[in-house]
């Protein structure tokens, strides 16, 4: 095995590597890095027969070996960071709906070490769970080697480019959180205006303490009614996003 088939093999495994460390599931913070580097291994031996025969053979100086690593560990960035996306999506539509429910300081940090919401953390305890029934490892596989049709080994993404797609992409998981959260939204604003017409027609009851234990009802009863919706809705995304990483997130 010469110098240059050595690189390309050690660029692809940066770039696999680099999109395994953010899938979700095995990217996960509480997963130990050699369980990630050993998903990121069986990952670039899948995809790296596939791509070496149709790459073209590199200059092995120092220079060129640091340029190549840099660009494939870039593309890889970019690729993990488009499907990380949608765990941020449901992090954010959770801690919205527990904010919404008044929920928001119950337990929490099971799935991160950082304090979660309880409906965050069961949203996204859920989606990778889903994500993973669905044949994630698949999926990825065959993302990683149609990417090399986008973003060709050893070249670099268009700065401009990767800024638009981040901004517009930053967005639309904004949009698509709020939507998922939506429902949570509507049912908070009916209870505090329902809580403030009935404190207007009767000062002397103290609302708070029956509007607490009905909100957090209503709020549990009503995600037990959404999430399907929720999970499929996140699931449409989550494909979309598999099967083209460079488009912006489409909700």
């Amino acid at each position: 095995m010469t110098g240059s088939t050595i690189l390309i093999w050690f660029g692809i495994f940066t770039r696999v590597a680099a999109v395994a460390f953010l899938l979700p599931g095995i990217g996960e913070k509480g997963v130990p890095t050699r369980i990630k580097l050993g998903g990121a291994l069986a990952l670039s031996a899948i995809v790296a027969p596939m791509i070496v025969p149709q790459v073209a053979p590199v200059l092995t100086t120092p220079a060129e070996t640091f340029r190549v690593i840099g660009a494939e560990v870039m593309a890889g960035l970019f690729i993990g960071v488009s499907i990380r996306l949608l765990i941020f999506v449901i992090q954010i539509a959770g801690t919205v709906a527990a904010q919404s429910l008044a929920v928001a300081q119950m337990f929490g940090g099971v799935a991160t070490p950082e304090p979660e919401p309880i409906i965050a953390t069961f949203l996204t305890l859920a989606v990778i769970a889903l994500a993973l029934a669905a044949g994630l490892h698949v999926k990825v596989a065959l993302a990683l080697t149609a990417s090399y049709d986008i973003a060709p080994f050893g070249l670099a993404l268009p700065a401009a480019d990767v800024g638009n797609w981040a901004a517009q992409s930053g967005r639309a998981a904004i949009d698509m959180a709020i939507g998922l959260a939506l429902p949570f939204l509507v049912l908070s604003f009916i209870y505090n205006l329902s809580l403030g017409a009935i404190n207007r027609a009767m000062p002397q009851l103290m609302v708070a303490f029956i509007g607490a234990p009905a909100i957090t009802g209503m709020g549990i009863g009503l995600l037990l009614i959404v999430t399907p919706v929720i999970l499929n809705a996140w699931l449409d995304a989550f494909d979309s996003v598999i099967a083209d990483p460079f488009e912006v997130l489409r909700r």
